[in-house]
């Protein structure tokens, strides 16, 4: 019974909150009231009569996840058991041995190690299994839980277990968790005599202030530099109030940046360039792809509204959604979205309707026909409610289904832990190169392991084969079905010989990061890079870029 009290308060308490935030609304009041009467007394009755015993803080958790799951995938309840958790993703200010983690088939693997941590001194190796933690045994966990239980404070110590993948020998670490310094610009360099490169791998605190003197020490290294590729590929998002500092590199101060608009008057914000910009006439390649959101899409779009660059790539993820995280009580919060923004355009870049507001069932992609029409200083044509639409489209992803398969069986990640096995060191990133025995090699390790790749073809023949079966027609037939899975055999090793030129890209890349860690695959990659290689094309035909940005200069 003291359980089902406690989360009795904790449900008020979620509830005090929502009807404050409400409370203006008096239309609402007595829904929210009689509700919250309605939950109450159902939740008294489960408890008291219902034929098993209940376990209140569960039934409660149930509760709430199911209430926050009709919003938006943005709005959670962190309890206090999460409390740490979160704090440790939120500010960056944890401690952490050097490692990243993935699940496959119930084990926990070493995905990849980064440089000058505990875990690289210690020998750790991407593709090493994880056995346990602190004696807890890692098997069925997922690889967020896994990365909860290795980070901590700073100076604190954690033991693990690791299984080599080379050599099978187990052994027991005990590793220091180190502080880690946010790295928000994770790699720049010049591309050539006049074009400098900077990557952003997300919007932490002062990496506006990270990119402005990256961009400056280009400039002061290589009085040649005329131009700019920024990358924002991959980039999740962050902090706001960065996304403002980065954008304000580039544009004036004063300019509108982005508003935000909320159901309070407190979120109708607009946010201006608080400072002078580093350079507003540098011509400038914003990279992104679906996978740039929220902060990313702020900079992106403000580049493309105000037609101060232009952008390349893939649609971007398409988040214009604003969170704020609240106390509720007994050391729990709610991170819920306030607002959402809106960038110089008018155009709000929110790509999923999450609340019913364009279709009666919610959460769907916002069709074509209801997004509406915004311009950009120059006039040019943009739309609302479907992420930033790059200036000049690109797809470096691929749609093959052999090499997709490849790299989600672990396939080249496998190989390329082999290699490193065998090997003290390679050449530089740029270097370096595998041949024609190494590919040999990769498909030989292909065919001897577990990684064969069905395609939706076998997939069928394979039905097929059990369906005959069942109706017993599996001697009539077997003959056609063997034929046909000779074919399709065959028919494979001929798609891993027309898609060879991507394979031995990807195994060179993840051969190269093992050796020369993430940098060393950033640069090793540039200049195959087809955003890059447009980027580079755009720079050299001025006209050109005139011409995309609607410009007469």
């Amino acid at each position: 019974m003291r359980n089902l009290h406690k989360s009795s308060f904790l449900w008020t308490g979620l509830l005090i909150v929502a009807m404050g935030t409400m409370a203006f609304h008096s239309s609402n009041l007595f829904t929210i009231t009689r509700n919250i009467d309605l939950y109450s007394e159902m939740y008294r009755v489960l408890n008291e009569s219902y034929v098993d015993e209940v376990e209140a803080a569960q039934l409660m958790r149930t509760g709430v996840d199911a209430m926050l799951k009709n919003l938006d995938p943005y709005t959670n309840y962190i309890t206090e058991a999460q409390i740490e958790g979160y704090k440790l993703d939120r500010f960056a200010a944890g401690g952490d041995i050097g490692v990243e983690v993935q699940a496959q088939k119930g084990e926990i693997f070493v995905s990849k190690v980064m440089e000058g941590l505990s875990a690289e001194k210690s020998g750790i190796k991407p593709g090493d299994r994880l056995l346990s933690i602190d004696g807890k045994d890692t098997k069925g966990r997922t690889a967020a839980e896994v990365t909860l239980f290795l980070t901590g404070q700073p100076q604190t110590h954690v033991e693990v277990e690791v299984e080599s993948f080379s050599s099978k020998e187990k052994q027991v670490l005990v590793l220091e968790r180190q502080a880690v310094k946010p790295k928000n610009v994770t790699f720049s360099k010049m591309l050539n005599d006049t074009v400098g490169y900077v990557r952003l791998s997300r919007f932490e605190a002062n990496c506006g202030a990270y990119v402005k003197t990256a961009i400056m020490n280009l400039q002061e290294e290589n009085e040649g530099m005329e131009y700019l590729v920024f990358d924002l590929r991959g980039n999740p998002g962050g902090l706001l109030n960065e996304a403002i500092m980065v954008s304000n590199i580039f544009v004036d101060k004063g300019e509108l940046v982005c508003s935000t608009k909320g159901k309070t008057a407190d979120w109708d914000k607009d946010y201006k360039a608080p400072v002078d910009p580093l350079s507003t006439d540098l011509p400038l390649a914003v990279l992104i792809n679906g996978s740039s959101a929220s902060a990313s899409e702020i900079v992106s779009g403000v580049v493309q509204d105000l037609d101060r660059g232009v952008v390349i790539g893939e649609r971007s993820y398409g988040k214009g959604l604003v969170q704020q995280t609240r106390d509720i009580g007994f050391n729990s919060k709610l991170k819920l979205t306030v607002a959402k923004y809106y960038i110089p355009s008018g155009r709000c870049i929110q790509a999923v309707d999450y609340y019913g507001e364009y279709t009666d069932a919610g959460a769907k992609t916002i069709p074509d026909s209801l997004k509406n029409e915004f311009r950009t200083r120059n006039g040019r044509l943009v739309y609302d409610n479907s992420g930033v639409a790059p200036d000049l489209e690109i797809s470096s992803e691929t749609e093959n289904f052999l090499v997709d398969g490849l790299l989600k069986n672990r396939a080249i990640f496998d190989f390329a832990s082999i290699y490193q096995s065998k090997r003290d060191s390679i050449e530089a990133p740029i270097e370096f190169a595998i041949d024609d025995q190494d590919f040999e090699d990769f498909l030989a390790f292909v065919e001897a392991g577990d990684y064969h790749v069905a395609s939706k073809t076998e997939q069928v023949i394979k039905r097929l084969e059990a369906s005959v079966e069942r109706e017993s027609y599996s001697a009539s037939v077997k003959e056609q079905i063997e034929g046909l899975k000779t074919r399709m055999s065959n028919l494979q090793k001929d798609d891993l010989q027309a898609a060879k030129a991507e394979i031995m890209r990807l195994i060179r890349l993840e051969i190269i990061e093992r050796f020369h860690y993430e940098n060393g695959r950033i640069e090793a990659s540039l200049n195959q890079d087809p955003y890059i290689l447009t980027a580079l094309d755009v720079f050299s035909d001025p006209s050109r870029m005139r011409e995309i940005l609607g410009s007469t200069k």
